[in-house]
């Protein structure tokens, strides 16, 4: 049997993937490795939101295959452009769509470890079994059923799968008992869970509101949740004390027309009247994050003038948000749409990113000298390093340990957040 270390490149899903992966081999003999030069086995979850991503997930299979151990490549880049991955030591596992691409995993590093000759990884190098996190993602949702014509990750991702709600409170109790304190639901449209089995329909409300019934557990948050998902009967489970106060509802933009174009089933208008909501039942302290694209083929100086202003904070919008740059992607209908000039769309970007930046800084502001629930994740440089309930990012003198509850004051701002001390 092998010893096996699983690397990702994107978000959360698959972030979720890689470890599923690791439970599906450890279950066929295999053991998991944190130190990638003690692993036999390389396997690596790869992103295809953007070309970037792309090609960021392609240096990290190089780099692993260079150290002559098979590599097993899996994920959103394979799904969509396997052949880019073709190299010595190199398998991919094919799958329709993403829950059999996991499948295929196991199989295929058999393969690839038979291939190599079941060779094993230096004497002397260091295994370490993968520990259990102070937060847990938990991936209950995948494959997209919406038409956005920018996205190629539902063409990569398949039909919509949901994992039955008994096996969801069964593996987050597992985790639980490990020490885990937060966990963190994640989906490629986690709206869109749907639990049809034999013991009913469960939709993602019902299955909020199971987890935070769970005993010990400390914290639930979502991944991201799409705008018209945010409906009355999800805002009432996600207002549970333990359901954190931060939500993540994608934007991509501030003007109507570009919204049209990339195929997005909603206004401005909407998106402002259903996060005010969403506000209204969570309490004024409730952090709202979102995505941003900019370059799209049809901003024009006025819909990116629209959508910087949102994002900023005069726009009282946003605690932080993550800005993309337009990226087109082969099989979608917006790459037929063409592209900005380089140095307009640079320009965009830099200016979305000083907003993003102004935004984060001045919600992390607002909770200085104020009280906070904070999960302690680790201690680094002299600090523990964790998040408050709205994803603030707190560095912390004081008496704590991983996976506590603590009630913290911040100080000042400090790096990506705050730094203060344990009340």
């Amino acid at each position: 049997m092998a010893r096996v270390h699983a690397a990702f490149v994107g978000c959360k899903v698959s972030r979720a993937d890689s470890r599923a992966a690791l439970r599906a081999l450890a279950d066929a003999g295999h053991t998991a490795v944190d130190d990638a030069a003690a692993a036999d086995l390389h396997v690596v979850m790869t992103c295809g939101v953007t070309a970037a991503a792309e090609a960021k997930s392609r240096r990290l299979v190089r780099r692993l295959a260079a150290s002559g151990r098979p590599v097993v490549v899996a994920g959103c880049a394979s799904a969509l452009r396997g052949g880019q991955f073709d190299g010595e030591g190199v398998t991919v596992a094919a799958g329709d769509d993403a829950q059999a691409q996991l499948g295929a995993v196991v199989g295929s590093a058999a393969r690839a470890l038979a291939a190599a000759g079941g060779e094993s990884a230096p004497a002397g190098a260091a295994a370490t079994a993968t520990g259990s996190r102070t937060r847990f993602t938990l991936k209950v949702q995948d494959g997209c059923p919406a038409a956005c014509t920018y996205c190629a990750v539902r063409l990569a991702r398949g039909a919509p799968w949901s994992l039955p709600l008994r096996t969801a409170l069964a593996v987050v109790t597992e985790a639980l008992a490990r020490g885990c304190g937060e966990v963190v639901l994640s989906g490629v449209n986690l709206g869109r869970y749907r639990d049809t089995g034999a013991g009913g329909q469960h939709d993602l409300a019902a299955l909020v509101a199971r987890l935070a019934a769970l005993p010990g557990l400390a914290r639930l948050r979502l991944s991201s949740i799409e705008p018209l998902d945010l409906t009355g009967e999800l805002l009432e489970a996600l207002a549970h004390p333990r359901v954190a106060r931060h939500l993540h509802v994608p934007l991509q933009s501030a003007d109507d027309a570009v919204l049209r174009a990339m195929g997005r089933p909603y206004t401005v208008a909407r998106y402002h009247a259903l996060t005010g909501a969403a506000r209204e039942r969570l309490g004024d302290d409730l952090a709202l994050s979102g995505d941003v694209i900019v370059g799209f083929p049809t901003e024009d100086d006025a819909a990116f003038e629209r959508t910087r202003r949102a994002i900023e904070p005069s726009g009282e919008l946003f605690a932080r948000v993550h800005v993309f740059r337009y990226s087109s992607r082969p099989g979608t209908a917006a790459a037929a749409l063409g592209r900005l000039p380089a140095a307009l769309l640079k320009q965009r970007v830099a200016g979305a990113l000083s907003a993003a930046a102004a935004a984060r800084r001045t919600f992390a502001a607002a909770w200085l000298g104020r009280e906070a629930e904070v999960l302690v994740e680790e201690f680094r440089d002299g600090l523990w390093r964790g998040y408050s309930s709205q994803y603030v990012r707190y560095h912390l003198r004081g008496e704590a340990a991983p996976g506590a509850l603590v009630r913290a004051v911040a100080d000042e701002l400090h790096a990506d957040g705050v730094k203060g001390r344990v009340v």
